[in-house]
Parts: C-alpha cells; sequence; structure tokens
C-alpha cells in the first residue's frame, strides 16, 4: 500500500511539473512573439514616415541643397538630383527660337563613416546628346571627389572638384538662383560651372569660411573672345597637369542673413591636351581672375551683387595666333540683383513662393586688348532682367523672365554678318526641380 502511495506521488509531481513547465514555455514563448510583433510594428511605423518624410534640403560649405544630402546621413548610399528644362524666344526674325532639355543631374554620394566620403554629380546636357547632327553624347562627370572631415576648422576635397568662386559656380541648382538662365556675368567672366582636378582645404571659424585649392589650369588654345577662358578648362578630361593653379577663397557671414566674401585665382594657360608634345610652338599664358560679392536676405527680401576682373598675360605665341589674338588682354563684369517672395501677402504660412526679381548686369570681355587689336565693341554688353519664379512647392520651380540686351556697337539688332547678335531681347521660360 505503502508503495503506491509513493508511485502516486510521484506521478502527480511529474504531471505537476509537466504542467508548470509548458506553462513557462508558453508564457516565454508569448514574450517573444509580443516582442516580436513591437519590432514589427516599430519597422512599419519608420516606413511609413519614411514614405512621406521629406529629407532635410540644407547647403553644405556652398554646394547646393540636393548636392549636400550625403552629408546629411549617417552612412551609406545617397541619391539625388536636378532637372531642368528652358525656352527661349528671340525678338528677331533672323534668329530662330530655341527650346532644350537643358540639364539633367544625378547626385551619388556615398559615406563610408563619419568623417570620409564621396560625393559624385553626373550631368546629362541638351538631353544627353551635344550635337542634333552627330548624336555625340553630352555626359560629363561635373564633379567626383572624396571629403575628409577632420573638423569644423580644417578639411580636406581630392578628385574632380567644383572651383569655389563667385555665387552660383557652386550653387547652381535651378531653385536657388532667379531666373530662366544663371547671370551672364558668372558664365562669361566667371566660366561657371568650372571644375577641375586637385586638392582643396577648407573650413570655418565663426563666421569665417575659407577655401585653398590647387588644381589644374586651363587650355589656353580654346580661348575665345566672346566667353574668355570659358571655353579652355578642361573639365577633367585628358587634363594637361602641366599647367597649374592656385585659389583662395574668404566668406564671411557678420549676420546670419548677410554673407561678404571674394576669391583670388591665378593659374597657368598651357596648349594641348595631357599627354600631348611640349613645342616651343604652343600658346601660353597666365590667367588672373579676381571677384568680390554678397547677398543678404531679410524675410521675403533677397539682394545678391558681384564684380570681377580678369587678366591675361601671354606668350608671342598666342598673340600672333589669328584667333587668340583677340581674346581679351583685360576683362571685367559685374551685376546686381534684387528679388521679393510676395506669397506671404497672398497666403501666408504657405511653402509655396512667388518671387518678382530684377538683375541689372555689365560685362566686357574685350576690355582690353593686345597690342594691334582693335576692342570688340559688341562684347561690351548690358543686360536687364526681369520676372518671376514660382514654386509650388520648395524643390519645384516655374519660371519666366524677359531679358533686353545691349551693347556699345552702332551694329543694327539681328544674328548674320554686320549685325550684332547680343541686342537681341528674348523672353524665357523655364522648370526645374530638384531631389
Amino acid at each position: 500500500m505503502e508503495r503506491i502511495r509513493v508511485f502516486f506521488a510521484l506521478v502527480v509531481l511529474l504531471l505537476l511539473m509537466f504542467i508548470s513547465t509548458v506553462s513557462f514555455a508558453e508564457e516565454a514563448e508569448i514574450k517573444e512573439m509580443k516582442r516580436q510583433i513591437e519590432v514589427l510594428t516599430e519597422e512599419m511605423e519608420k516606413l511609413k514616415l519614411g514614405a512621406v518624410a521629406e529629407p532635410k534640403y540644407e547647403s553644405f560649405m556652398g554646394l547646393g541643397p540636393a548636392a549636400s544630402k550625403v552629408y546629411g546621413i549617417e552612412k551609406g548610399l545617397s541619391i539625388g538630383g536636378y532637372g531642368e528644362v528652358v525656352y527661349n524666344n528671340y525678338q528677331h526674325s533672323s534668329k530662330k527660337d530655341f527650346a532644350d532639355a537643358y540639364r539633367f543631374i544625378l547626385y551619388g554620394g556615398y559615406k563610408f563613416n563619419d568623417w570620409i566620403l564621396m560625393n559624385t554629380e553626373l550631368e546629362f546636357e541638351h538631353a544627353g546628346i551635344g550635337n542634333t547632327g552627330s548624336k555625340e553624347p553630352e555626359v560629363y562627370a561635373e564633379f567626383s571627389y572624396l571629403d575628409f572631415l577632420l573638423n569644423k576648422s580644417f578639411n580636406l576635397r581630392t578628385g574632380l572638384i567644383l572651383m569655389p568662386i563667385g555665387i552660383v559656380n557652386e550653387y547652381h541648382e535651378p531653385t536657388v538662383y532667379n531666373g530662366v538662365s544663371r547671370p551672364d556675368v558668372e558664365l562669361n567672366i566667371i566660366p561657371s560651372t568650372w571644375r577641375d582636378i586637385g586638392v582643396m582645404a577648407y573650413g570655418s571659424m565663426g563666421g569665417l569660411k575659407y577655401d585653398v585649392a590647387l588644381v589644374n589650369g586651363t587650355r589656353a588654345n580654346s580661348f575665345t573672345n566672346s566667353t574668355w577662358i570659358r571655353s579652355g578648362r578642361q573639365q577633367g578630361a585628358k587634363v594637361n597637369a602641366d599647367a597649374l593653379a592656385s585659389l583662395v577663397r574668404i566668406n564671411y557671414e557678420p549676420l546670419t542673413d548677410l554673407l561678404v566674401g571674394g576669391t583670388y585665382y591665378s593659374g597657368k594657360a598651357d596648349e594641348g591636351k595631357g599627354g600631348d608634345e611640349d613645342k616651343s610652338t604652343d600658346k601660353e599664358g597666365t590667367v588672373n581672375l579676381w571677384e568680390v560679392h554678397g547677398q543678404y536676405q531679410l524675410k521675403g527680401l533677397q539682394l545678391r551683387g558681384l564684380y570681377a576682373r580678369g587678366s591675361l598675360d601671354a606668350n608671342d605665341n598666342f598673340k600672333t595666333d589669328t584667333s587668340l589674338k583677340k581674346v581679351g588682354k583685360e576683362v571685367e563684369g559685374w551685376y546686381v540683383e534684387t528679388a521679393y517672395d510676395i506669397m506671404s501677402f497672398i497666403k501666408s504660412e504657405s511653402e509655396m513662393s512667388l518671387s518678382p526679381f530684377v538683375r541689372y548686369e555689365a560685362y566686357d570681355t574685350n576690355k582690353e586688348v593686345f597690342n594691334g587689336q582693335t576692342r570688340d565693341k559688341t562684347l561690351d554688353r548690358r543686360v536687364i532682367t526681369a520676372g518671376m519664379g514660382f514654386k509650388p512647392h520648395p524643390n519645384v520651380v516655374i519660371k519666366a523672365d524677359y531679358q533686353l540686351k545691349d551693347t556699345a556697337s552702332s551694329l543694327s539688332e539681328g544674328k548674320g554678318t554686320n549685325l550684332d547678335e547680343n541686342k537681341i531681347d528674348q523672353f524665357n521660360l523655364g522648370v526645374g526641380f530638384i531631389f
């Protein structure tokens, strides 16, 4: 009888142990399921937020907002870009109207860690086709560099870099400047968009920001009298590295919305591409270019201004060439611009903007010429641009403007022999976006 009691006691004990084990396992399983549900719920919320949340579009050290996206992520890949389509209606029958899928840009950035990153811009100009006859592709690496973010006051950038000069050369996305086209002075005196291969140190100390760069120079045999050194940009392609240049820029922000600064560039200009034979007949020279600029913003008001002056010292091979001898020895240009966002008077607290603007430019790429040459007065130009930009979203803009053009020449306006094309007024339309 005693054995039976012991047997039943053991059975009951085993049953109790089994029930408690099952209960404990179920409780642990339930806890694990709850934890997994919480994790899934959190991930779904992140996905939902990611689908609707806009990334911050903020400029880093003068770069455009979309070009700066990689600086705002913790690690990994960043994708951005911008695009613009334009239409030009020329106010003279001698010149055909113009429409163009002007630019489509893809930014690709990669942040390896918290202090090393890569940033690249691929540009498709004119729908990716530079010449409608031969269908030659027009695709560029606008910049492609490594950034070493050492500390706020000293950083290093190397590769194909944008030149830190003027207002729009680095900051040129369509939503951040007024008008369908960029200012003429920052196209024909400062040859935006200007990029070169080299190394640059940069940083900031309080309101003071600096850039110091050593880069390749320009290609002397490609200079023109109309656009000065613009066609001589080597653009990172088969660069003649015998020609070197240096650049220093200082910007100062005494107030949050006020910036003043200036840049000095000095560089050699040589003939031909890298790897060509170095000949005694090469056209060579030295280019010096400096500019000062300022901009101020107060609520809806925006003011901008820039003055630039350049000089070219060339050898005899350059000055005796049939075309090159006409290139300006001294060039000069300036502009002032004002805009005001009036949307606050129409619909307060709106993310949209409506900004009428006006810009006045004067520039001369033949201000002084080499001995024996005559100044081309059609290159002493004046442009008044007035228009409006509407942003239905901060990253989308629709633009319209009218340009009144004149020169110091006595020729009649028109395109053709003994006519002055730089006197033809034009009406412009454009759309642009960044992402």
